[in-house]
């Protein structure tokens, strides 16, 4: 009987260990039905991007989301600021709004990316540049709470999901705050 439950331990502690050792990388995300609406209504003209950086410094991005020794990368060769501009550009491009030559642009900076196991939240800083320089500038933030999980194999995931999901998230708010889409439609 006592061997029973060694086994049954043995298993238990290796399926946990297990379960707590992913890497991923993170879901591309389709372009949002209220930011392609909220673009398409205010009448952005076309939009180029300009780079999407960490902010660096005293608050250094990190290059990965860690939960209990699970890893959220980026894609390959691009940083979660990269990943931030990518997302804006599916949306632009979705939108009909997005031309590399414009001349507007939008630049972000990376200022807040963090995840646990029961929250996440995401800033960038975003500047509306034209010819003769930065203009516009502001900052965002989005951030989401939920019931954690004890089992590592639930609540890994979900945490995973909850982080990704705040990219289209703050897209949205950026594109839905009046004083940047009048930043954008301003000569």
């Amino acid at each position: 009987m006592a061997w029973r439950r060694l086994a049954f331990f043995a298993a238990t502690t290796a399926l946990l260990a297990l379960a707590g050792c992913v890497h991923a990388q993170i879901d591309d995300t389709a372009p949002s039905i209220e930011t392609l609406k909220s673009l398409r209504a205010a009448k952005v003209p076309p939009i180029a991007l300009g780079p999407f950086v960490d902010a660096g410094g005293q608050a250094p991005i990190a290059r990965a989301v860690i939960i209990r020794g699970s890893t959220l990368s980026p894609p390959k060769g691009a940083s979660f600021a990269e990943f931030l501009g990518m997302s804006f550009e599916k949306e632009l491009r979705a939108a009909g709004r997005f031309d590399a030559s414009a001349p507007v642009a939008i630049a972000g900076r990376l200022i807040e990316s963090r995840a646990g196991e029961s929250h996440a939240s995401l800033g960038v800083r975003i500047t509306v540049l034209r010819g003769e320089g930065p203009g516009f500038s502001k900052d965002y933030r989005v951030e989401t709470r939920w019931k954690g999980d004890f089992i590592g194999a639930i609540a890994i995931p979900e945490a995973f999901r909850q982080y990704n999901a705040l990219y289209p998230l703050l897209v949205r708010q950026v594109f839905a705050d009046p004083a940047l889409l009048e930043a954008l439609k301003s000569p």
